[in-house]
């Protein structure tokens, strides 16, 4: 019988973090370090303007590293407390120093320039500080948001943390057979968004550069390795955008135009809550999270101001709790 639990980093986002940065930030500084060298070789008199773009660089590529070390620390949660670890500092929180667990919700995220909402499980201290976990970055979320709802449920009841489960029984019910005949579908033409025309928009450029200059395009392995990773790229996060919603008797169906073989399916029953929201840099969202806390994020750009209100209106019907922070809708 197990008794603690321990967080697991979402390698995933913590690595396409660290791509990004490192190919921005780290690929410009050393490309302007390369450029002074090469000046240098050549006579170039030494300036204070040569350095300047390393300077700017530089800082915010050790700021991610400091960043990803230190805003997302290592949980452990056992029946004395949680513990939170990075690898500058640990302290164990006694269940005595904590006054409540807000399991979820919005914080306001910062990282360098930026700061937007983010959903977070917030722990409220007895000192009045609070203890954000922006739960998306850890692989075992919803283990993580199970065992803490338990804890605070304890922590409302005044009872003992020896009761403490750590065991978790998930329903499976996402490959479920579901009869759609009855399904009310909520999508817009997404030929006619953003993500649509410049999805088609890009593939028919490239297939027309491609077909009129193959010589130049097909024999150079540069071209070809930039262009399929640009398309690769540009395609992929476009179409991710793409998601549309059919919803029956007991079933919310999601799907994605572009990715027609893909299903996920929700029993009402076991839908906790919905989040309507307008994540930073992409279309408005659907953000679904089930009673044992799985959560995952649909955005959906096709769909238009009536789509989404008739969704909000039958989602109310079915008795769903909604959080509706895409205000416009």
């Amino acid at each position: 019988m197990n008794d603690q639990l321990t967080s697991k980093r979402n390698i995933f986002l913590t690595g396409l973090i660290l791509l990004v940065v490192v190919g921005i930030f780290g690929f410009m500084g050393t490309l302007s370090v390369i450029k002074v060298i090469e000046d240098l070789r050549n006579g170039v008199p030494l300036t204070k303007t040569m350095f300047i773009v390393p300077i700017i660089f530089y800082p915010f590529l050790l700021y991610t590293f400091y960043y990803l070390l230190t805003y997302f620390p290592s949980l452990t949660i056992d029946k004395d407390g949680i513990e939170i670890s990075t690898i500058f500092k640990s302290k164990k929180y006694a269940w005595t120093e904590i006054k409540q667990i807000q399991i979820t919700g919005k914080q306001f995220h910062k990282f360098l320039f930026v700061s937007m909402p983010v959903e977070a499980t917030t722990i409220h201290l007895n000192d009045n500080s609070d203890i954000y976990l922006w739960v998306d970055y850890y692989r075992n979320k919803s283990d993580l948001r199970v065992v803490l709802d338990r804890a605070n449920n304890i922590l409302q009841d005044n009872k003992q943390f020896a009761r403490l489960d750590f065991n978790i029984d998930r329903p499976n019910f996402a490959n479920q057979y579901v009869k759609d005949n009855d399904a009310k579908e909520f999508n817009g033409n997404h030929l006619f968004t953003f993500n649509g025309l410049f999805f088609y928009g890009w593939v028919i450029f490239i297939g027309f550069m491609v077909s009129t200059k193959p010589q130049v395009f097909l024999t150079n392995y540069g071209a070809i390795i930039s262009l399929s990773f640009a398309t690769l790229v540009i395609t992929g996060m476009l179409s991710y955008q793409m998601h549309y919603f059919q919803i029956t008797s007991q079933y919310l169906i999601v799907k994605n135009t572009i990715w027609f073989w893909r299903k996920d399916t929700y029993l009402l029953s076991e839908i906790r809550e919905i989040v309507i929201e307008n994540p930073h840099k992409l279309s408005t969202s659907v953000r679904v999270i089930t009673n044992d806390y799985r959560d995952k994020l649909y955005p959906a750009g096709s769909l238009r101001y009536k789509n989404w209100k008739e969704l909000i209106k039958q989602l109310r019907a079915d008795n769903i709790k909604l959080r509706n922070e895409a205000t416009i809708y």
